[in-house]
């Protein structure tokens, strides 16, 4: 049985079985299946290659323990093993039912039944046998792990709170005192213009911890629903840089853009990957030295589309590359011009990275900056490029 089953697990995360035996076949060649076998909870049964019945260990040694029984069962077919009277009892499930789904179906059989096997139907219509028994140990897992998230996520709750009740009271107040001293000024001079840039500052940085923690809340509640399309990676990684000229400008510093060709089509979801970009480059602004150069770079290699953000910051620890997908954590870089920083950027990107079935690696040593690196499955034809595309 496999030990590796998650929440939405179903009947193929199980150990299957595919013993069978025909009805003109020997009663002794049952026993020697079984025998040779002591974890095979049955056989299925053909009749002119069709599936005739399904013959459990349980009832089949329970007949060879009656009196008599075991001397002559050597002697016969399989098909005399059969009440051709007897009502049929067999569980049919699709190899894609849930385990949970599958044991409530197992549960609410007849309790002379309630042991026997459930025969699972596979795509190409082959049958297979599952484990009365293991397929409750699956579902006490289930439960568990059920459990196990519930609490997670309830924990996270009050990880949330806890972040925007300490992180949020510095800006707040600050917003609120700069707003009180502008309302008591008599005469809009400098300091007045000096007070709203603050203000601004203020406000923006509660603003994107509002952002992050909305978004990872979000994402951990529900599964990232990802929607594909297929568009030009180059105009958005550009369009994504021009939102950051302000910030750029702001700290003296260049965005540099370098790709393999004009036009690289990529099969992803357009949004979800503008978040990834932001976030990067976010991060490379903020923690690179003023009057630096960003690169970002995008090429194509062995069917995949690589994009890497090179920043010039101070580098990351050994400590800091164990963690940093983590949720909230905090690095030992710090930004350079007194940027905030939630310590959700880079776990929501790397959610985001895994759910397109991509990857994400970086490259860092202290004081010589890092390089961060998605890779994307480049799954695009020119068939569906061209259906996707007109």
């Amino acid at each position: 049985m496999s030990y590796d089953i998650g929440i939405n697990a179903v009947l193929n995360d199980l150990d299957l079985f595919n013993a069978s035996i025909k009805t003109t076949d020997f009663l002794m060649e049952v026993f020697e299946i079984f025998e040779k076998d002591k974890g095979i909870p049955g056989i299925i049964v053909y009749k002119d290659n069709t599936f005739y019945r399904m013959l459990s260990r349980t009832r089949f040694y329970e007949a060879m323990s009656k009196k008599f029984m075991f001397e002559l069962f050597s002697k016969r077919t399989v098909y005399s093993f059969f009440d051709e009277n007897e009502v049929e009892s067999n569980l049919f499930l699709p190899i894609g039912t849930s385990i949970l789904a599958a044991a409530n179906e197992a549960l609410k059989r007849e309790e002379r039944f309630r042991h026997d096997p459930i025969i699972v139907e596979l795509e190409n219509k082959e049958l297979k046998l599952l484990d009365f028994h293991n397929l409750l140990l699956a579902q006490t897992q289930v439960h568990m792990l059920t459990l196990k998230s519930l609490t997670e996520a309830n924990e996270f709750k009050k990880e949330v709170l806890g972040i925007a009740a300490h992180d949020l009271r510095n800006p707040i107040n600050s917003i609120l005192g700069f707003a009180n001293l502008i309302i008591e000024s008599e005469v809009y001079n400098n300091d007045v213009i000096s007070f709203a840039e603050y203000i601004h500052k203020g406000a923006s940085q509660m603003n994107e911890l509002l952002s992050d923690l909305l978004i990872s809340a979000a994402n951990d509640a529900t599964e990232i629903d990802i929607v594909r399309s297929a568009f030009n990676i180059n105009t958005l990684v550009r369009s994504t840089i021009f939102s950051f000229e302000h910030a750029l400008s702001a700290k003296r510093q260049s965005a540099n853009f370098d790709t393999c060709k004009e036009e690289l089509f990529v099969n992803a979801d357009k949004q979800k990957l503008k978040e990834v970009l932001e976030n990067l480059i976010s991060n490379a602004i903020k923690y690179s030295e003023f009057d630096t150069i960003i690169r970002i770079i995008v090429k194509e290699d062995n069917n995949s589309i690589i994009i890497k953000v090179q920043d010039n910051g101070p580098g990351l620890t050994d400590d800091d590359l164990n963690k940093m997908f983590g949720k909230f954590q905090r690095l030992s870089a710090r930004p350079t011009g007194n940027e905030s920083s939630t310590g959700l950027g880079l776990y929501i990107v790397k959610k985001i990275v895994d759910k397109h079935g991509g990857q994400i690696a970086v490259d860092s040593r202290l004081g010589l900056g890092s390089s961060f690196k998605v890779i994307l499955p480049n799954t695009i034809t020119d068939k569906n490029l061209h259906e996707e595309l007109v």
